[in-house]
């Protein structure tokens, strides 16, 4: 089968397009043939091999960890031959490939008339999303969110998910081009993060503040982020985008102690490995919305030879929403 292999961490020339052997079914797994594998920023760290100690996958590896496809091997698993599927994997669920290995029970059936790459856009970012939305913050109808980094993959989900539940959105973002698509997507306000956004979230907020942060730069944000916290408010780091910062949050959650203000932190997989019935359950809920209409994923396509480029794209911080690899099946 066709694959994009890495063999040796690096830049994104180390992606190489090649045959390799299609992986042999164990026990409880059904084989897909992939119809959409979206690329991750994981995807560039761990290619370049800046993992943390002990997380470097053995090489060589292929990437991705969701997609979608058809079942072409059901394995005794009670599944249909060319059923639709989608799936949120571990790390080496090896989706950059014509077919890849699945768990019969991690996958999420779709129906027959299901759009692939539009199924393959949700798990990753949509359950990331959700899961904050919903099982972190259990965020309430009329309250305001804050959410940085508004038109990447999680941005953009997270958006969509809000204004679904009835909240109040107000997109962060750098430039302006992307705060008119925050916008487009269904954001109430946008502001540019280059400037001061502090004193316009708290006019629009009428000086109460955002309820919720949803913020995956990190770094010394945590200032801004609880200087613009509402009382009682929940502040959700998921990523570091900015570094670990030098700020002492000890001390800077004492000047606002006032406000008694949550802080959490999300990493999809914590759920995965502990509560996997959660992750289901929550990716239920969102290709439900999807099926109603709520949920309008933002992805663009690139074939899947053109790996390399797709990973340059994603660390130039131009892509909107998700960039999906689609395979050709070209032997």
């Amino acid at each position: 089968m066709k694959a994009i292999l890495l063999e040796q961490t690096g830049g994104s020339e180390q992606l190489r397009y090649k045959d390799v052997e299609a992986p042999a079914l164990q026990s409880g797994q059904v084989l897909i043939e992939v119809a959409a594998a979206p690329v991750n920023f994981i995807d560039t760290v761990i290619r370049e091999g800046n993992m943390p100690p002990g997380m470097v996958p053995d090489l060589p590896f292929i990437s991705g960890v969701e997609g979608s496809g058809t079942v072409i091997d059901a394995n005794g698993s009670g599944l249909k031959l060319g059923q639709k599927v989608a799936f949120l994997g571990a790390i080496g669920a090896a989706t950059y490939a014509q077919y890849t290995a699945v768990d019969a029970d991690k996958l999420i059936i779709l129906s027959d008339e299901a759009d692939l790459t539009e199924a393959a856009a949700m798990p990753v970012t949509y359950f990331t999303a959700y899961h904050m939305l919903h099982n972190v913050v259990r965020a309430q109808q009329g309250k305001f969110a804050l959410v940085y980094a508004s038109t990447g993959g999680v941005g953009t989900a997270l958006i969509q998910l809000a204004k679904a539940a009835g909240i109040k959105v107000i997109a962060l973002d750098r430039k302006d081009e992307k705060m008119a698509q925050a916008l487009k997507l269904g954001a109430d306000y946008a502001f540019n993060s280059t400037t001061d956004w502090v004193e316009q979230v708290k006019e629009v907020t009428d000086g109460n503040g955002v309820d919720y942060v949803f913020n995956p730069v990190a770094g010394d944000s945590i200032k801004q982020d609880l200087e613009v916290l509402a009382t009682l408010g929940h502040i959700v780091i998921f990523g570091f985008l900015g570094g670990v910062g030098e700020t002492n949050m000890q001390a800077e959650v004492v000047n606002y102690f006032s406000k008694a203000p949550t802080i959490s932190y999300s990493e999809i997989y914590a759920t995965y490995f502990s509560k996997f019935t959660l992750v289901m359950d929550s990716l239920a809920h969102v290709y439900e919305l999807l099926a109603q209409g709520k949920l309008q994923p933002v992805f663009s396509t690139m074939p899947l030879e053109q790996a390399a480029k797709a990973h340059e794209q994603i660390q130039s911080g131009k892509v909107l929403g998700k960039l999906i690899l689609t395979p050709t099946f070209a032997d």
